[in-house]
């Protein structure tokens, strides 16, 4: 076979009678069915020599090739099946014959491109398509395989890869004007033996990409103007003949070569806008958006660029040229419609974007422009936002049919959206008019579509960034439309707000937490009205996270804290260490409160302050806990001078190693010198006590009113720690307001346990030792062993004098005084010492020790400890001279002394003074009866002007 073709290459001519001889020999074998080795190499011979000397025969001898190539691929895919090759040299003669085949196509393709190209591709491309539909179901092709593993079995087959050769080499001489005819017959063949074809394409399409795409997408667009204008849309793949071939070419060239198609498109939508409108001629616009519905991959390379080069002046352009195929054709620009808004739903790139161009155009007359930029036409804003409200709504419809189906629909637009939401959110935000409603809803839609934890970062983002009360109420508004959907969403919104206050240093707290409060103010406003969860539920679980901020340094944040705290009102289960660190962190804020001297500013704080105390004081051992806390608090060398007391003075370090003296060093001076009798020289040298006069301490005092504006403060604060609500029978739950107890009068209703503790408290605080902490009051004569002690008392309550207010606000309660005892018979003693050896004449001339004699009086008296008239002593001590205030106070001594105190109130109520405790008095009154006498009557004159002195004693 072989020196038949080479005698025929080297004869270059064949005559008549040898063409003649040829063609009998051709048609004789090719008459045969079976046929021997020796007779199959004379039909090639023949067949090769017609091949390049008789045109006419060209036809037959293809035929003859293409049954050649075909059982020569079936004998390759038999091997591969069996695992052996076939042992006679059928198969080696009929790769030669194809071999030289294939050499004389190529030559022909090189010499006479324009004539024999269109005939051997259309030849070429049919073969392959019969090839790979016929052994399509032979067990070593793959049956679902991918396109790679197809490509890999057909290039290893010899014959398959000879007739791809010469198919390639068709297409590598293309010329423009030539291009439509090749490409016809690769759509054709694509379509007629689809999808087995594929790897032909997919070959071809690699090797000349930029032919191949450009002219596949002009004879998309040559059939679907003959054929898509009369199919429906949702029938168009199947009714228009190449449109699948189109997808199929272009899916497959799109993996490595998405930039030429993407080039490809984009210069067809340009090219189609320069055409001039008509009404004939469908637009270039459906045609690239029936590609996109069809292939993911072109949908995306569409969303991704085309919609960049969209600007103003395109659309308006654009519109100017669909303007009369709309007129004429409405039924298909509202289908194309249809088309734009599937295909925004089923985009999952470049999401954001189409969804952000199709706002701007809609709205961008509301945001304004400058003069010489151009506007969208008004029939295109509307369109846009037709597309909009279209989206949404069909978006609407699958969100909520998706969440009663088991197996849920996905929406691949709202998946890709849920990756930008913090962009979403934040454009939201700056929003308005209907670009904001439209925005609000697709979060909604994206929040229903994510769960419950999108939606509850989504609103927690919109709580810290807010900035506006419009921008505020788009919480509302979202948190109402995704609630009925999921119910735990504003729990998890609460959550995640406390995680950015703890975790998060990037976060604005002072804005965070001024919108949450906001919010729940709005929220006790509205009441009732709503049905929906509520900010007073969810954050109750959260006193353990917010307790911590009424210690921040920024006043404003720790008070809108309290405000918080105050509306959601103290849970049910609130652990005791959650409990006692809200106690301690109330009292540190309300402390940090007083150094503030507006008033005005202050006093809505300090009034937040003690609503948050009488929700604590709910909890007995809380309560407890807060009035210790707050006395203790008052004692501390730091808080001292918010309510009038002292700083004490810092000692020396003089045991630090820099200011240690070597007693060793010392003694060795004093060894130098000389030893003079009856000196200090003469004695070890034990160091020197002290050094020198203490500093003066430069403490800022306040100034009077705020003194005593602190002091009210104080003493409200704590009435409202230690007054026991009363509940109402049949009274419905406590409210915020409830909380809220005018101090209508000082008489606290306390209850016994508290009232014990606060005795004991007070008395733990200002005594040294617990040595004579009895309510027992001695004889006079003991009071010489107990000075010390009585002076250190004196001194606390001189430091802290704000334990006269504690001791006034307490006095009407038997049981605290009672324990108290001990504490005010150290204070009576002194004050009985200083009146005693006073070298004042008058007592009004020792302020702090008359202060001082009069709290205890009146503290006795409340109490009803000191019965009447002794308990008006307080109002008689300023008229009287320092010895005589001695006198009385001793009377009181030795009255408390044979009536001690009790917690027994029967006892308390039957006091009464004897005549023998009244005599010094009213001998005081009658020698100062010329200042005493207006007073006179409080004591010994009773209801009718009588004097209340028995006639027996005025005998005597």
């Amino acid at each position: 076979m072989a020196t038949a073709a080479e005698s025929a290459n080297s004869s270059g001519q064949y005559n008549s009678n040898d063409i003649l001889k040829e063609v009998r020999h051709f048609i004789h074998g090719a008459s045969h069915k079976v046929l021997s080795l020796r007779q199959r190499e004379t039909l090639s011979q023949s067949a090769l020599v017609l091949l390049r000397n008789l045109p006419t025969a060209r036809y037959a001898v293809l035929e003859y090739i293409a049954n050649v190539f075909d059982e020569a691929v079936n004998n390759y895919l038999v091997e591969i099946d069996v695992g052996q090759g076939v042992s006679d040299g059928s198969s080696q003669a009929m790769e030669s014959f194809l071999h030289d085949a294939c050499g004389i196509l190529h030559g022909f393709l090189q010499t006479n491109y324009s004539a024999w190209a269109p005939i051997i591709s259309t030849w070429s491309l049919e073969l392959l398509g019969h090839i790979s539909s016929k052994y399509s179901d032979r067990r070593c092709v793959p049956q679902r395989g991918s396109l790679m593993e197809l490509l890999q079995l057909w290039l290893t087959c010899k014959p398959t890869k000879l007739l791809i050769e010469v198919a390639t080499q068709c297409f590598s001489g293309i010329v423009s004007a030539e291009a439509a005819t090749y490409v016809d017959a690769l759509l054709e063949a694509s379509v007629k033996f689809s999808p087995h074809f594929d790897w032909v394409v997919a070959h071809i399409g690699s090797a000349f990409p930029k032919v191949i795409i450009t002219r596949v997408l002009l004879c998309g667009i040559k059939d679907y103007s003959q054929h898509g204008m009369s199919a429906p849309v949702e029938s168009r793949d199947t009714k228009i003949p190449k449109m699948g071939s189109v997808v199929g070419i272009l899916g497959h060239l799109a993996n490595k070569h998405g930039h030429y198609i993407r080039d490809a498109l984009i210069k067809l939508f340009q090219e189609g806008l320069e055409e001039p409108p008509s009404s004939m001629k469908p637009p270039m616009l459906p045609f690239l958006l029936q590609l996109a519905s069809m292939s993911t991959l072109l949908l995306q390379i569409l969303a991704a660029y085309l919609v960049q080069k969209l600007s103003a002046s395109v659309l308006n352009q654009l519109h100017n040229q669909l303007k009369p195929w709309v007129k004429n054709y409405p039924g298909e620009f509202k289908s194309m419609m249809s088309l734009v808004v599937h295909l925004v739903i089923q985009n999952d790139t470049g999401a954001d974007k189409v969804l952000d161009f199709l706002f701007h155009n809609a709205t961008l007359e509301q945001v304004g422009a400058s003069e010489n930029t151009e506007l969208p036409l008004p029939e295109i804003q509307n369109t846009c936002a037709m597309l909009i409200d279209q989206v949404l709504d069909e978006t609407q419809m699958q969100v909520y049919r998706r969440a009663g189906q088991e197996v849920s629909a996905e929406l691949p637009y709202l998946g890709a959206l849920s990756t930008s939401l913090p962009t979403l959110t934040k454009q939201l935000l700056m929003s308005s008019g209907k670009r904001s409603k439209w925005q609000q809803r697709l979060i909604c839609y994206i929040i229903l579509y994510k769960g419950p934890k999108v939606g509850a970062e989504i609103l927690a983002y919109i709580l810290s960034h807010a900035e506006t009360q419009d921008q505020l109420g788009q919480f509302i508004h979202i948190q109402q439309n995704i609630e009925m959907g999921m119910g735990s969403v504003l729990s998890g919104c609460v959550q995640c707000v406390m995680d950015l206050l703890h975790n998060q240093k990037d976060v604005n707290k002072p804005r965070l937490l001024s919108n949450l409060y906001t919010l729940t103010q709005w929220e006790r406003t509205v009441g009732s009205a709503i049905v929906r969860c509520t900010f007073k539920h969810c954050l109750q679980s959260h006193w353990a996270s917010l307790t911590p901020l009424l210690l921040h340094t920024d006043l404003d944040l720790a008070v809108m804290t309290l405000n918080i705290l105050n509306y959601v009102t103290l849970p049910s289960t609130l652990s005791s260490a959650v409990g006692l660190q809200a106690a301690g962190s109330l009292v540190a804020l309300f402390f940090s409160l007083l150094e503030i001297e507006d008033t005005r500013r202050v006093d809505s704080m300090v009034q937040a302050c003690g609503k948050c105390a009488s929700l604590l004081s709910r909890k007995p051992y809380l309560q407890t806990m807060l009035v210790r806390y707050l006395i203790e608090g008052a004692m501390e060398n730091e808080n001292k001078p918010l309510l009038g007391g002292k700083h004490d003075l810092e000692v020396s370090k003089s045991g630090s190693r820099d200011s240690t003296v070597s007693l060793r060093q010392e003694n060795k001076k004093h060894g130098l010198s000389l030893t003079m009798l009856r000196s200090h020289s003469t004695v070890f040298h034990a160091g020197v006590i002290g050094q020198g006069l203490r500093e003066k301490s430069n403490v800022e005092v306040l100034h009077k009113e705020i003194l005593s504006r602190n002091q009210l403060y104080f003493e409200e604060f704590l009435w409202r720690c230690c007054n026991e609500p009363r509940e109402v029978p049949n009274s419905p739950p406590s409210t915020e307001e409830s909380t809220e107890q005018p101090m209508k009068s000082y008489r606290l209703h306390i209850n016994a346990d508290l009232c014990r503790t606060l005795g004991s408290l007070i008395t733990e605080l200002a005594t040294p030792d617990v040595l004579y902490n009895n309510r027992f009051w001695p004889e006079e004569e003991s009071l010489k062993m107990t000075v010390e002690r009585d002076l250190h008392v004196w001194k606390h309550f001189d430091d802290n004098p704000v334990l006269y207010g504690i001791l006034l606000l307490l006095a009407g309660n038997t049981l605290v005084m009672s324990r108290c005892s001990a504490v005010l018979k150290s204070l009576t003693a002194t004050m009985m010492h200083h009146f005693e050896v006073s070298r004042e004449k008058m007592s009004s001339s020792s302020p702090k020790q008359l202060q001082c004699a009069q709290c205890v009086i009146r503290c006795l008296g409340k109490s009803g400890l000191l019965p009447l008239p002794l308990s008006f002593l307080s109002e008689l001590l300023p008229l009287l001279s320092s010895y005589e205030v001695y006198l009385l106070l001793l009377v009181v001594w030795r009255f408390m002394k044979e009536n001690p105190p009790t917690e027994d109130p029967n006892d308390v109520s039957k006091r009464a003074c004897e005549s023998k405790h009244l005599e010094v008095l009213r001998s005081i009154l009658h020698s100062n009866i010329d200042v005493t006498g207006e007073i006179y009557a409080r004591f010994f004159l009773d209801k009718s002007g009588t004097d209340t002195k028995s006639e027996s004693e005025i005998m005597e």
